[in-house]
This record gives structure tokens, sequence and C-alpha cells, in this order.
């Protein structure tokens, strides 16, 4: 299939369901292990900012149907030089860095389900989701070098195993399997396949009944400190907990504390509007 596939055919290949509180973003173009091409990222982006907007979602899944989660950008020759200019700035309003971006400050929890393989963009992307959940057998890498690209999963992949490590990943090209994914922490847990989906939203249901707010707060949060020195990633943080006194469930948590029971989140808020929330992003 060309990557200039219509409207309708690019539909079907990445997919939204709400299921109450969780929503599912997947993959389907199982034939080309989930690769990725420009009309698909976009549809992505076009997803998400549904899911951004939604207020009864309040947990994301993503997954790739078939053999792989996702083999990252599709090469083939006739795709990668068609969409415009090769420069920064239309890869990053275009391409799968703005996915990476979206997922990062998305302000609702995202859950990764990851089989087969995630590699290139797909290695990146899963980097860029708060949990991975993975199945035995699975590969990941980085593998950009291999193809005589460069630059993606720099960003992420050093904060995961540190400086030397992502050296070694991203000059060599070497896929890693889940014994030493799982030991560099870069997924949360390694199951049998048979389990994969049931974990997978086990997790995702979990992450619903948490504080919705608390959770997009503290994402911020984390993300503003990195880099930052003590005083502005102390500032950022003091910053996370004013913002969320006007949020319901900062008073339901001590309530339920005091209590002597679970606390019944809804991820409402007291006095801010949703689209000014969107602007601490």
């Amino acid at each position: 299939m060309s990557s200039a596939g219509s409207v309708v055919d690019t539909e079907k290949r990445i997919l939204l369901e709400v299921n109450g509180a969780i929503a599912t973003i997947t993959l389907n173009r199982p034939h080309k292990l989930n690769a990725l091409y420009p009309e698909m990222i976009l549809r992505w982006l076009d997803l998400l900012e549904e899911c951004r907007r939604d207020r009864s979602v309040r947990a994301i899944v993503l997954r790739g149907n078939g053999r792989a989660f996702c083999a990252g950008d599709d090469l083939a020759p006739e795709d990668r030089f068609k969409y415009g200019p090769p420069d920064v700035q239309t890869r990053l309003k275009t391409g799968y860095p703005r996915i990476v971006l979206e997922l990062l400050t998305l302000r609702k929890p995202i859950v990764c389900m990851v089989q087969g393989y995630a590699v290139g963009a797909g290695f990146d992307i899963a980097l860029a989701c708060d949990f991975r959940i993975a199945s035995e057998g699975t590969k990941v890498g980085a593998a950009y070098v291999n193809r005589g690209l460069g630059g993606g999963c720099t960003y992420l992949l050093p904060r995961y195993v540190g400086f030397g490590k992502a050296t070694e990943m991203l000059l060599l090209g070497d896929f890693i399997d889940m014994d030493e994914a799982l030991s560099l922490h870069l997924v949360n847990k390694v199951v049998p396949a048979a389990e994969l989906e049931a974990r997978t939203y086990e997790l995702a249901e979990r992450l619903a009944k948490g504080a919705t707010q608390a959770i997009g707060a503290i994402k911020i949060a984390r993300n503003q400190s990195l880099g930052a020195d003590p005083v502005k990633g102390v500032e950022f943080q003091i910053g996370a907990n004013v913002e969320l006194m006007f949020h319901k469930d900062a008073r339901e948590g001590p309530r339920a504390f005091s209590e002597k029971r679970e606390p019944n989140f809804t991820g409402d808020w007291i006095d801010l509007q949703y689209d000014k929330l969107r602007d601490y992003d």
C-alpha cells in the first residue's frame, strides 16, 4: 500500500475505541508490522486530541494488531522524501516526534502494550508512554543507525538507561531482549503472550480509577524538571500541587484517608475550566 492512501483507508489503519474510562488506540497495519506513514501519523495526532478533550477518558492504551507493536516509520523509498522538505519544523509538526511530544504532555496516563517488535519510531513512541507491558520474546531497539538514519530516541533513551548504555544502543543499533529491557527499566513488566492483554488492561483500569488531575500535573512537572536546576525543579513540583488544590480529588483523597476508605476519584475540577488547563502544557 502506498503511503498516499485514501482517508478512508488510513482510518482503517489506526483505530480508536472508548470503553468506559479507557480509550484504546490500535495500529492496524499488521502486514507491515504497523509501520507508520505520514497520514497515519496525522490521524494518530487527531485521535490523541480526541482523547485529550474527552473528559470521560481517564486512561489510554496504545497497541498494535498482529506480530508487532510498531516497526517504526515506513521506509519505502517513494514515501520517505515525498512529504515536504526534510526540515526540523516540518518533522515536528507532521512526523512521529510530534506523537512523542503529545504523549509526554497528555495529562492522562498512557499504557503501551508491546509485542513482537518496537523498533525505531515505534520504540521511541513506546518510551514516551507512562508504562510499557511487554510479552515474552519481544525485541526493542533504536536501530536508526542501521538504516543510515539518526536522531530518534536520543532524547528519551539516555534518560532511561544512562549516557553510556544509550550510546551503545544508538551507535550499534542492536535489538535487546526482554530480560535486558526489564533490567534497564525500558519496560515495566514482561508477561506471557497469553496474558498480555489482560495484564495491560488491568493496569489501565487501575489508572483510570486514579486521581486523573494529579497524574496530569505530575507528568507535566516531571517533564519540566528534566534538565532543570534543583530550585526550578522544586518550583515545578510546588506549582503542580498548587494547581491541584482547585480539583475535587485533592479534597477526596485526604477525606477518604481520614475516613479509612478507598478514595472515589473523579478527575473533576472545582474552578478551573478544561481548556485553561491545556495552557499549562
